[in-house]
Formats: C-alpha cells, sequence, structure tokens
C-alpha cells in the first residue's frame, strides 16, 4: 500500500473545516483505543511509544502512549494532539487512561477516563468498575443530550474498557494464542464487541514515517454494535455511517519492538469519509535490540 504522502493541507478545526475532514480526523482520534503498550512482566521502567497518525496524507495527530506495570497492577494512558499544519492552526487533545489489575489471565479494570473537546464542546467519560463487574458511569454530555440511548446496567457488567480490551489482545498475541478472539466493551456511551480476527504475518516496508520494518502480526479488528447508538443515522459520523454495522475495519500490525514486551503496535490502517487513516510507529524506549523480526511472503508498504 503506498505511503501517506508528506504534504499538508491548511485548514480550521472544529467548524471551518469541511465535515468530512471533521470526520476523518475525528476517526483518527476514535482508533486511538487501538494503541495501548503491553509487558508480559512487571517492568523497571514504563513502556513508552509514539505515533504519527495520516489522514488522506495529511499529518494529523501526534500520540504518545505509556504502560506502566508494577506486580499485578496496569497503567495504561494514550493522548494525542493535533499536528502539523492542522496543529498550527488549532490545538485539539484528547487523554484516556485506564488502570486495573491481572488475576491469572483476565485484565481487570478499575477505572477508565476519557477527556477531550470535539466542536467546542468537552467530552467527558469516568468508568469506575465495581467487585462484581458492575459498572458506575459519569459521562459529559448525558446520553439524553447526545442522540443516544442510554447502555442498560445489565449490558454494561463484565465489560472491558476499550484500552484494557486490546491490552488483552496484545498479551495473547505475545502468547502466541493469535488474534482470533471477540471482547465485550463498554466505552461509557457505547455498548459494543471488539471482534478480533487473524490475518497472518506480513512484512512491513522500511518507510521514512516509521522507526519499524520487518515482520509483523497483523489482526483486523471489526466491531459489533450492541447498544448505546444515536437514535438518528444521519450524523456521519465515523463509529456510525449509515448504520452501525457500516464501521470500516481496522488493520492492527503487531510486533516485539520494546525490550521486555511482547508485540506493540507498530502500524494501523482503517479508511474514513476523507481518505485513509494510516498510523506509524515513530518511537520507542525501551527500544528492542533489533527491531527487525525476519522476513515474510508478503509485504505491507
Amino acid at each position: 500500500m503506498p505511503q501517506p504522502s508528506p504534504r499538508r493541507l491548511p485548514c480550521h478545526l472544529p467548524r471551518h473545516l469541511p465535515h468530512p475532514a471533521r470526520t476523518a480526523l475525528i476517526a483518527a482520534g476514535l482508533s486511538l483505543p487501538l494503541l495501548p503498550l503491553a509487558t508480559a512482566v512487571a517492568s523497571a521502567e514504563p513502556v513508552k511509544a509514539t505515533y504519527r497518525v495520516f489522514v488522506g496524507g495529511v499529518t494529523a495527530l501526534d500520540v504518545n502512549a505509556t504502560l506502566d506495570v508494577t506486580g499485578d497492577r496496569y497503567r495504561i494512558a494514550v493522548s494525542a494532539v493535533t499536528g502539523g499544519t492542522i496543529g498550527r492552526l488549532f490545538s485539539w487533545r484528547t487523554d484516556s487512561e485506564s488502570d486495573g489489575h491481572v488475576r491469572g489471565d483476565d485484565f481487570r479494570p478499575d477505572s477508565h477516563r476519557q477527556t477531550s473537546l470535539l466542536r467546542g464542546e468537552p467530552r467527558n467519560v469516568t468508568l469506575t468498575y465495581g467487585p462484581q463487574g458492575d459498572v458506575s458511569t459519569s459521562v459529559t454530555p448525558p446520553a439524553d443530550k447526545d442522540d443516544r440511548e442510554p447502555v442498560p446496567p445489565d449490558l454494561q457488567r463484565g465489560t472491558l474498557d476499550p484500552l484494557t480490551a486490546v491490552l488483552d489482545l496484545l498479551f495473547a498475541v505475545g502468547a502466541s494464542e493469535g488474534c482470533d478472539r471477540s471482547l465485550p466493551v463498554f466505552d461509557g456511551r457505547r455498548r459494543y464487541d471488539m471482534v478480533f480476527s487473524e490475518v497472518g504475518r506480513r512484512i512491513v516496508d522500511p518507510s521514512r514515517y516509521s522507526i519499524f520494518s520487518g515482520i509483523a502480526q497483523q489482526c483486523r479488528v471489526s466491531y459489533k454494535p450492541v447498544a448505546g447508538y444515536a437514535r438518528s443515522s444521519s450524523g456521519g459520523r465515523f463509529w456510525q455511517r449509515n448504520t452501525p454495522a457500516d464501521r470500516p475495519p481496522v488493520n492492527l500490525w503487531l510486533a516485539p519492538v520494546a525490550a521486555g514486551s511482547p508485540p506493540l503496535p507498530v502500524r494501523l490502517e482503517t479508511d474514513s469519509d476523507f481518505g485513509s487513516v494510516v498510523v506509524h510507529l515513530t518511537g520507542v524506549t525501551p527500544p528492542a535490540a533489533d527491531r527487525r523480526a525476519g522476513t515474510s511472503p508478503q509485504t505491507v508498504r
């Protein structure tokens, strides 16, 4: 697949940007739950990675992701801010954080928080998890002011937040269990299943946009809507085009690039109304001794 062009498009956000471009930027931001980090054992120092997001060949977002593991506790933080020409014209930031604990092979979140600004309005979520899997929520704006049906408590119970769900995937791939799994997710507004499927091992070719090249495990991520979606389907949102089932799938490539860590995201691709969304790994600490992972009969450019 061709690499994104380094060109920049001057534009203003959020109200003066054409609607498809706003949708594409939201698409990039909503892909961020697929960029947490994982480590198989408690780390002496946090694992950190940086990413750059291109939308339609234009630099859109810079992303920082951190995972800190101490004993059976984990904390994931992912933040994104507008970059490139877009960043010089408009500052938009979103921050997500999850913390929890590990019981055997299961990840149990204790809390999840997300803050962002969308079209000049704050959008905040705080989730707190009880010992029986029940979820307490604080959401701004509330469902009745956000043109969506609320998610009933029984559909929230026993779910994961988006960051913890992807953490589960990364541990599974690191343990050679593969991508195939379906996980129940509640993000404070929507209840859906994240369905991961195996694509296979692929070569990611060298790119001036990324620090990684070599073999990566490709997983495909799709979303099965359950509850909490907008009452009207005319909003043109990334997560809900004509119907919730129309969301484009996400392709995610994972590779062992951080010392002491199982595979981390090294590339992500999806689609939006304004063109392809491509995410490249631009830095990792602590790095593995060799970021290349050999050869494979198929390539990703």
